[in-house]
């Protein structure tokens, strides 16, 4: 033991060591809060305070994280206590600059020249600062201990995974090195992976900010080759859209990112992930990797599954802003509510809030308790699900006014103008309030980050999207239950990944998790940190359901049930495994992934798969890249295809532009055929949403989808009457109930459901099969010139937009609203990327074209068009 580590064990063994660390952090807790709180105990004396910096000054020569954790504790709630007492700032500060922490160190930093700390200790302090400072762009800054390490291991790690707490800057550096790495080559590809399309969007737009004046540099979130083949690209894509991409061409990247990396857990999504990270590394021996995922573990163990065995890993288990978790409960009397710090010694008392307003009822307790806690700062509130979220922000809303901020009032008016105009959002956000869920479309739901992220919105209600990676962190997050959806668990990892929301590195040095009503739930998933365990979700569903999957792989695929929870991950493991025997690969395949499992569930699996690819007998080419889909019904797809072709009913088969005449007959069609052979399905669905998806790709605006859904809805309701009419005439003791009356925010949030699950995530993929069955049908009936004639509608249906000038304003980085709002302005339908790029930058004065300003917003966000002067 060093001497550093034995000291340090002796002062915090000491009897008053304990007592005084509570009174302190208790006492920071409680100032660090917009309201005034009766504290429940005294903070500590003078002295007693610098005994504790003296302390702190020896945890932090140790490397023991335990004893670095309670250093900057201490210095940090020490800057919140005693501000005025100029050696307890100077102390905080050289301990912060120990501990590398240079955003809060420069936070903390007082205006005006520095006073009473000595030569050596400002040169000491300029030096390692110096250390630790990297240029980004035309700007110098400070980066933490752990930042700085990984920033000198990046340049040279094969493959490296990245894991430390949320918001700790771990994105911000991996794209800085990207960004480093495209502007230094002369040829140069790397792809940046998301999980969900809010995440993706933002790390487009950075990337687009970042690099916008380096010329001929493709960034593009389209999963399509540019026929120009551009020195640098950057593909920024979901793992959908990455598997799209391998599958359409030989690409090969020189840097593979992959963000939220502890997705490779999760589920169909988990498998595509592993299975497209896998490929893009093992078609080149130069390509580089790097994972990110918030304090996880368990990188190790599936480097080898996804062609990285000499995989690293760079950790940090310190956050860089102290996050206080305060359980929040009505007290027994009056109007005032009770708080509690949790520490790892169990909860601490820290005060009383007393208030005008009442606490009593539970279900309006979380909005209560955000309006009196979270007034400054910036808060986030969680909600189980959109409709849940809708709920609480409306609760917000009723206890405020509008304040006649211009900024709101012109994001209020794109909602009322690009969505509908009775959407509750559009008032509700003059007020400060919004909610957010990840079926928004892009541009309304960045202009909402955006909102938040400048102060303009006080309370962001939201759902699980943003524990997804979105850099939207606040002072305050406040939480009242471990659950999500229908009241099913949160994993305490995704709990835990939210509440990192609570304190915004480089902007605060403090952030609140406010948990309400915490002693009555369930379970306590917060009263120690867990963090996710990265596995590979095929090795979970084989380990865990091996008798399902092989009843898959022996025909009996399980049917896509919400009430069935592993049917998703069976399907998907038993497609992946046919996919891999249709190539001869099954073998090592399930031997190197499934290694721990029993050697005789080994071979009945691979016995299985080489049964059912015989079976089924389609291409190993089709398979592979379509394995997310039943093998199965992609058979029965594919012989109704081939009965229809000796029908000489071709032409039927064909997509069209969704914009051609008998477009709206011949997609009904399509969509009904592969949802009766893939999913046996039944044809009203598939046509409720062929409906949808046609309005959708050829770019129909959402107020004209939403009026359309809204009006579809009061003809049902209009239709239920009567039926109930009918039937209370018949049967006069009935007690049928009337539909009530038609609410709008109902209505859109189903809408956006169907649009996203459906229609560009289900049909997605299920047209991309289709497509490529029908290839292989017109190659095999000597019919390959109609090939050329096939519409890409899988493309149509994920980007929403009918024509190639429509996608290619969405490659530069556009929002479907942008696109669809541009898109009738040039009197060209076939734009490439660089002559939309050059039309918008030829515009003189886009204020002719009258988009609104969220629109040119984001035009000159992106740097499309010229600035105004």
């Amino acid at each position: 033991m060093s001497f550093a580590l034995d000291l340090s064990a002796r002062m915090a063994g000491h009897a008053a060591f304990s007592d005084i660390l509570r009174r302190l952090e208790s006492s920071g807790a409680a100032r660090s809060i917009a309201a005034v709180i009766e504290p429940a105990s005294e903070p500590p004396s003078d002295e007693d305070l610098h005994k504790l910096l003296y302390c702190a000054g020896v945890f932090v020569q140790t490397d023991d994280l335990a004893y670095r954790r309670m250093a900057q504790s201490i210095a940090l709630n020490s800057l919140i206590v005693a501000a005025g007492d100029e050696g307890a700032y100077q102390r905080g500060r050289r301990i912060l600059t120990d501990l590398g922490n240079f955003p809060a160190h420069d936070l903390v930093r007082r205006e005006g020249p520095e006073t009473g700390s000595s030569f050596l200790d400002a040169l000491r302090r300029t030096l390692s600062r110096e250390l630790n400072t990297v240029r980004v762009g035309d700007q110098w800054i400070p980066l933490t201990d752990f930042q700085k390490d990984t920033w000198d291991e990046l340049p040279d790690a094969r493959a490296i995974a990245i894991s430390a707490p949320t918001s700790a800057g771990k994105s911000f550096l991996v794209i800085e090195h990207l960004c480093r790495q495209v502007e230094r080559a002369a040829s140069f590809c790397a792809v940046y992976v998301a999980p969900t399309r809010a995440l993706l969007s933002e790390v487009s737009a950075k990337i687009q900010r970042r690099l916008g004046d380096a010329p001929d540099v493709r960034i593009t979130t389209v999963p399509t080759p540019d026929p120009a083949n551009p020195d640098r690209q950057v593909f920024v894509l979901t793992q959908e859209r990455l598997q799209v991409l391998l599958a359409a061409s030989a690409v090969t990247f020189d840097l593979v990112v992959v963000d939220e990396a502890q997705n490779l857990s999760d589920g169909s999504r988990g498998m595509i992930l592993q299975d497209s990270v896998e490929q893009a590394v093992s078609r080149s021996r130069t390509t580089r990797l790097v994972l990110l995922a918030p304090g996880a573990r368990g990188f190790e163990a599936v480097g080898a599954m996804i062609g990285a065995p000499d995989l690293t890993v760079a950790r940090s288990d310190l956050p860089s802003v102290l996050q206080n978790r305060i359980q929040l409960r009505k007290a027994e009397v009056g109007n005032a509510l009770e708080l509690d710090l949790l520490t790892p010694d169990g909860p601490r008392r820290l005060g009383t809030y007393r208030s005008e307003r009442g606490f009593d009822v539970p279900e309006s307790r979380l909005a209560a308790a955000a309006l009196e806690l979270g007034s400054t700062g910036g808060s986030l509130v969680y909600a189980t699900g959109p409709t849940e979220a809708e709920k609480v922000a409306r609760q917000l809303a009723h206890d405020l006014g509008d304040g006649g901020d211009p900024a709101l009032a012109t994001v209020s008016d794109f909602v009322k103008k690009h969505i509908h105009p009775d959407y509750t959002l559009a008032a509700m956000i003059r007020k400060g309030v919004a909610f957010h869920y990840g079926k928004m479309p892009t541009l309304l739901r960045e202009t909402l980050e955006g909102a938040f992220r400048e102060g303009h919105v006080k309370f962001l209600v939201c759902t699980t999207t943003l524990f997804e990676g979105i850099n939207l962190p606040a002072r305050n997050v406040f939480i009242d239950t471990p659950t999500r959806g229908t009241r099913k668990p949160l994993a305490p990892a995704a709990l835990w990944n939210f509440a990192g929301r609570a304190g915004r590195m480089s902007a605060d040095i403090v952030g609140n998790v406010f948990l309400v009503d915490y002693e009555d739930w369930s379970d306590k998933p917060l009263d120690d940190f867990v963090g996710y365990q990265v596995q590979s979700a095929f090795l979970r569903t084989a380990s865990e359901v091996p008798d399902r999957l092989l009843g898959a792989l022996g025909g009996a695929m399980p049917t896509e049930s919400p009430h069935d929870e592993d049917a998703g991950r069976v399907r998907a493991a038993a497609g992946l495994l046919i996919s891999k025997a249709a190539g001869n690969e099954v073998r090592g395949y399930v031997d190197r992934t499934l290694g721990s499992l029993d050697e005789g569930l080994r071979n009945r699996l691979t016995e299985a798969s080489f049964a059912a690819h015989e079976k089924i007998g389609l291409p190993a080419t089709l398979l592979a890249t379509n394995w997310t889909v039943d093998p199965f019904g992609l058979r029965r797809l594919y012989d109704n295809m081939k009965e229809k072709v000796s029908e000489d009913k071709t032409l039927r088969l064909i997509p069209i532009s969704p914009l051609g005449k008998g477009a709206s007959d011949r997609y009904g069609r399509i969509f009904a055929r592969i949802h009766r052979e893939v999913n046996r399905g039944d044809g009203g669905f598939a046509g409720l949403v062929s409906g949808i998806a046609l309005r959708w790709m050829r770019g129909v605006p959402y107020p004209v989808i939403l009026a359309k859904a809204v009006e579809r809805q009061k003809r049902y309701d209009a239709k239920k009457r009567e039926e109930n009419r009918i039937e209370r005439e018949r049967n006069p003791g009935s007690r049928v109930r009337d539909p009530g009356e038609v609410v709008v925010d109902d209505v859109v949030r189903r809408e956006f459901d169907l649009i996203e699950d459906q229609v560009r995530f289900r049909f997605v993929q299920l047209g991309k099969a289709y497509i490529d069955i029908l290839n292989i049908v017109l190659r095999e009936t000597g019919q390959e010139g109609l090939i050329a004639d096939v519409y890409d509608f899988p493309l149509a249906l994920e980007l929403g937009i009918p024509t190639k000038s429509g996608w290619s304003f969405m490659e530069l980085g556009l929002s479907r609203i942008a696109a669809t709002a541009l898109q009738p302005e040039f009197p060209d339908s076939n734009l490439t990327p660089d002559a939309a790029r050059r039309w918008l930058a030829g515009i003189e004065d886009i204020g002719t074209l009258r988009l609104g300003p969220v629109i040119v917003d984001e035009l000159r966000r992106l740097k499309l068009v010229r600035l105004a002067g």
